[in-house]
């Protein structure tokens, strides 16, 4: 790229390459939403750094914009050798930040404190690499056996005025995964991570994010976003009969933009409330 070119770019195109060694994959859109005020504009500029080799794209006609047309995934490495689920479920992933990000930003009441995708890595104890969310949890129901639980994402909100903070821990279902296992000894299944959350519960376990996000957290919820309301009735009522009514929320991925995704739209397992629920008052 010349210098000439390179004097043309933009505050906001330098910032690109910054987004995507936080959040790895980006579409189009989702670029648009974070830095560009339209989708013409986004794809002018992104165009642009990408005839100038400042990033990478390929193109998933599956993954269609409103209208049905495909759209472009921007990265900055090789295209990486990822099935489609796992992409479509970094991408998701990345829809829920921006939405927390755009809709705390617009909030007077309510701080996003940090969003940790479970991708950021952090050292281990003995010094191994390993991932910033990763814990080990005893099994409440197997004594003595530890378990390897790792959310797609941790966030921590704080309300502004009073600044209590809030601990969420973040699970994205695309249908992909067994919903139900058989018991506990068996592989893995949805339902097993929801019950070692319990466990992370019961164990106190959550509380090493207390020196984090200096706060001391008595409690926290896991938001759960689903892409099949048959397979969340399912997930509500096995959760339900496991003693589990209240931590695990429930919401559709449908339902997550930043102009709803602090209202009222969250589920949970308790038969009898089937009111939706705020995140912010629960």
């Amino acid at each position: 790229m010349s210098s000439t070119e390179k004097q043309k770019l933009t505050e906001r195109d330098m910032q690109v390459s910054e987004l995507h060694e936080d959040y790895r994959m980006l579409t189009t859109s989702q670029l648009q939403r974070l830095l560009y005020p339209s989708l013409q504009k986004a794809q002018t500029r992104l165009l642009r750094l990408f005839q100038a080799g400042l990033v990478k794209r390929f193109s998933y006609p599956v993954l269609l914009r409103e209208g049905g047309k495909g759209e472009y995934v921007y990265h900055l490495k090789k295209r990486p050798n990822t099935v489609l689920t796992a992409l479509r479920h970094m991408l998701l992933l990345n829809d829920v930040r921006i939405a927390f990000e755009l809709a705390c930003g617009k909030s007077d009441e309510i701080n996003l404190v940090e969003f940790i995708p479970e991708y950021r890595g952090a050292r281990r104890n003995d010094g191994r690499p390993g991932r910033a969310v990763e814990d080990s949890v005893a099994v409440r129901e197997r004594f003595g056996e530890q378990a390897i639980l790792i959310p797609d994402a941790v966030v921590c909100l704080e309300n502004i005025k009073t600044g209590k903070r809030a601990l969420f821990f973040l699970e994205v279902d695309l249908g992909s995964e067994k919903l139900i296992g058989s018991g506990l000894a068996g592989g893995y299944s949805l339902l097993k991570k929801m019950l070692l959350y319990r466990s992370y519960q019961h164990s106190r376990g959550f509380q090493r994010y207390n020196d984090l996000f200096r706060f001391k957290f008595k409690g926290f919820r896991v938001l759960t976003i689903m892409n099949n309301p048959k397979r969340t009735a399912r997930l509500r009522a096995e959760l339900r009969q496991n003693g589990i009514h209240k931590i695990i929320w429930f919401a559709q991925d449908t339902e997550i933009n930043h102009t709803i995704l602090l209202d009222k739209i969250w589920l949970v397992p308790d038969a009898e409330d089937n009111e939706r629920h705020s995140i912010l008052h629960g």
